[in-house]
């Protein structure tokens, strides 16, 4: 896969956007058992690379050998939801649950995998288990308790929430919007609504909020890709070109055929001064879209980066 070295110094946005769940698949590894030779420790690799297709086969081949590995099929679980088929999730990380009751990471990934799928009541029910160990499910807990109408709920579960989180711009809105009982709170919503609200916010020359809307989108489905490209989209517009491009790069490592994400990047390392990965980046963006309507243009963009006029 396709992907850049993050510069020294440069913020990392990348663990921000997606540390839920990578913390979560870290403790699965740190607990997996050796079920086939190889195999588990392969699809661990491919996940850290973002191949899903390649981690699913590896994951699936070991189960063969050993149904009854909880760490197999929570890794798989996680697997299947970052390859963005929450329904498979749902089956795997229940096995790992049903294996193990003491896997609290396979149950966020759960909750998330229900709450995509529209399952409200079953993702309530895997995020206040989940939240115990892990305080940021508690956000994914209020905002589905919230979509359920239960304000006292959502509360309880927004105020454990900011207690364990550090101050914000968001943390602010969304500790206001709790002091004051205000509904809807800045968290309420599904991640598709928050999506297209940071769209009309970037449209409307609004970045910074966009970006707000960007991360609570990421922090509801964190395999989403669309969200992870427009992130950086509005990271740019701030004039944040760490922050864009580690974003680009999240969006990447969700999906590398992501074609704009490509273009994205390297209009940001153009725009910071780095001409080789620029044109890096616009060879692979030609090269998984060699029709696209702008692809003249790029190729000129290439050969002005590479010393030609």
């Amino acid at each position: 896969m396709f992907l850049y070295a993050a510069r020294r110094g440069s913020p990392i946005i990348f663990y921000r956007i997606v540390s839920i769940l990578l913390v979560h698949i870290c403790s699965m590894q740190v607990h997996a058992n050796q079920a086939a030779p190889d195999q588990p420790q392969q699809g661990e690799m491919f996940m850290s690379q973002g191949r899903w297709e390649e981690a699913i086969q590896a994951f699936t081949a070991a189960l063969r050998t050993e149904p009854n590995n909880a760490a197999v099929h929570a890794n798989l679980g996680m697997a299947y939801y970052f390859h963005d088929d929450s329904a498979s999730a749902i089956s795997e990380l229940q096995a790992a649950v049903q294996l193990d009751k003491t896997r609290i990471d396979a149950l966020h990934g759960l909750g998330l995998a229900l709450a995509d799928r529209g399952d409200l009541d079953g993702a309530i029910a895997a995020f206040r288990v989940s939240s115990q160990e892990h305080p940021a499910a508690y956000y994914n807990l209020g905002n589905a308790l919230e979509q359920k109408k239960d304000q006292d709920g959502a509360i309880a579960a927004y105020t454990q929430y900011l207690t364990s989180s550090p101050p914000s711009p968001e943390t602010v809105a969304l500790g206001d919007a709790i002091r004051q009982h205000r509904f809807p709170t800045p968290a309420a919503g599904t991640a598709q609504d928050h999506l297209q609200q940071g769209q009309s916010l970037l449209a409307k020359n609004d970045a910074a909020g966009a970006v707000a809307a960007f991360l609570s989108a990421l922090r509801l489905k964190p395999n989403s890709v669309e969200a992870s490209n427009n992130l950086g989209l509005a990271f740019r517009a701030t004039g944040n070109l760490d922050e864009a491009i580690a974003a680009y790069q999240n969006a990447l490592r969700l999906n590398s055929k992501f074609s704009a994400a490509y273009r994205n990047i390297g209009q940001a390392f153009e725009e910071k001064g780095d001409r080789s990965a620029a044109a890096q980046a616009y060879d692979r963006y030609l090269l998984i879209a060699p029709g696209a309507t702008d692809a003249a243009e790029v190729r000129t963009k290439i050969a002005k980066l590479r010393g030609g006029q």
